[in-house]
């Protein structure tokens, strides 16, 4: 037998609960003019709410640590997560998902729910671009998880040298020399090394069927060559012309905003200007310590002030180009 307890309707915003008897009785006693007001104000209260609530879904959430990622869709299957110092490139496949770079140790927690709002399927591959603390912080946890840990061979020895705050870094599980190609559920990713530039272990990652290269730290506000890890500011050029070989339309760097590649190449024809106005300096017989002081970079934007172990290894490059 079918029940007669009264239906409840509740008000959306504020989970008023109304019974149907009240309602038809209310409804009957009111003039039409008067149901109308009623039928407005009632749209006119749900409207702001809902504007609110999605501002609210809108903003980043910030994990318990206090460390927020941001997240926007790239392309279809492809998902970026930026944080202050690191980007995270998501893509997904039919058997499982890649990340190119994680976080620091403190934005595991983070980024893992970040993820899985998106897919519940397990991370199989986790990629570097290089062996900073910025991008290498959740390697352990996500090989605990199951996930393979790839890097360039001369990244891995990067890694191994380290001796970050936290204690030992996890090594990769797999390293390649040139390239390397992964395939996963369906998914395309090729790896590259195109030789020295930020480091001597730096990884482009291209999705060719999405146009879209995560080049890491190979693309910044300003280059800065790590010379202790085998980075070269004069090979930096070289290896952005081989990148800029792939068909991409979108690139996403180690940190900060995806640019274009009208962007990535304006940025290897400043690092060519300032190699070739280096290299002329040091060819007139200028001094280390007036190198810097004489390189124009002002009409580039950049404000370059190599010193130290840096300034040692761009002069000693330059030298032997000359």
């Amino acid at each position: 037998m079918a029940s007669t307890r009264p239906r409840i309707y509740f008000l959306k915003q504020d989970r008023i609960p109304i019974s149907t008897e009240v309602l038809e009785v209310f409804m009957k006693i009111l003039p039409v003019h008067k149901k109308c007001a009623i039928v407005l104000l009632a749209m006119a209260a749900v409207v702001p709410a809902s504007a609110q609530y999605n501002n609210q879904q809108q903003q980043p959430p910030m994990g318990a640590n206090g460390v927020t990622l941001n997240a926007q869709l790239v392309k279809t299957g492809l998902y970026l997560f930026s944080s202050e110092g690191s980007n995270t490139l998501l893509r997904l496949s039919a058997n499982g998902l890649i990340l190119v770079d994680g976080q620091p140790l403190t934005a595991y927690d983070t980024l893992r729910a970040r993820v899985r709002k998106i897919s519940d399927q397990p991370v199989r591959a986790l990629i570097l671009t290089n062996s900073y603390q910025s991008h290498i912080g959740t390697n352990a946890k996500f090989l605990e998880a199951g996930a393979r840990l790839i890097v360039q061979q001369n990244a891995k020895q990067n890694l191994a040298s380290d001796s970050p705050p936290g204690g030992a870094v996890a090594p990769p599980t797999m390293t390649y020399d040139k390239e390397y190609l992964l395939r996963l559920g369906g998914v395309e990713a090729q790896l590259f090394h195109f030789g020295n530039a930020h480091t001597n272990g730096d990884t482009v990652v291209y999705f060719p069927h999405q146009k879209v290269v995560a080049v890491g730290d190979l693309f910044a506000s300003t280059p800065n060559p790590d010379f202790s890890a085998g980075g070269s500011m004069v090979g930096w050029g070289p290896v952005l012309a081989q990148i800029l070989k792939l068909d991409f339309d979108v690139v996403v760097p180690g940190t900060g905003p995806m640019v274009t590649r009208l962007e990535l190449d304006a940025f290897k024809t400043k690092i060519d200007t300032v190699v070739s106005r280096a290299t002329e300096l040091v060819k007139k017989g200028v001094p280390k310590d007036q190198l810097m002081s004489q390189l124009k970079t002002d009409d580039l934007g950049w404000h370059l002030s190599f010193t130290g172990d840096q300034l040692d290894g761009f002069y000693a490059e330059l030298s032997g180009a000359k």
